[in-house]
């Protein structure tokens, strides 16, 4: 199988599946670092279950996530979990998969799914802990 084809620079040629109803969970340090770049939290967060915390929704899409543009806003700043997408982790399988509502997941290659995976999973567990104590962004 070929590598993932993914034009990874915040744009498609269809609306971002990853950025339609998302349910992106962030660290502390996705939301320090859009904080940094002028947004507020209290704008683009909203705590889910357990403590932890997610991108909003607005009009079903993603915060960040421009329409016209079919662009992400803060491509450059995005939350670390937008950077492995589509390889995401699955809790209940324990395992990180391709999420099967991508439209290029064929693309995606056992190797890659392997190389992302360690740091889908350490991101997990930040998240979990941040949860776990209080510390979550929201």
């Amino acid at each position: 199988m070929s590598p993932f084809v993914c034009n990874h620079d915040g744009s498609c040629e269809e609306v971002r599946i990853g950025c339609t109803d998302t349910e992106m969970t962030l660290t502390r340090e996705d939301a320090e670092r859009i904080e940094a770049l002028g947004y507020d939290r209290k704008e683009f967060l909203v705590r889910v279950m357990a403590g932890f915390c997610e991108l909003k929704n607005i009009d079903g899409h993603c915060y960040f996530y421009d329409p016209e543009s079919k662009e992400c806003k803060i491509y450059d700043h995005r939350p670390e979990g937008c950077r492995y997408y589509p390889i995401i982790y699955h809790s209940t399988k324990r395992k990180c998969l391709v999420d099967e509502d991508c439209p290029s997941r064929e693309t995606v290659d056992r190797e890659e799914i392997r190389k992302v995976c360690h740091k889908v999973k350490k991101l997990v567990e930040t998240l979990r802990r941040e949860a776990s104590h209080n510390e979550s962004p929201c």
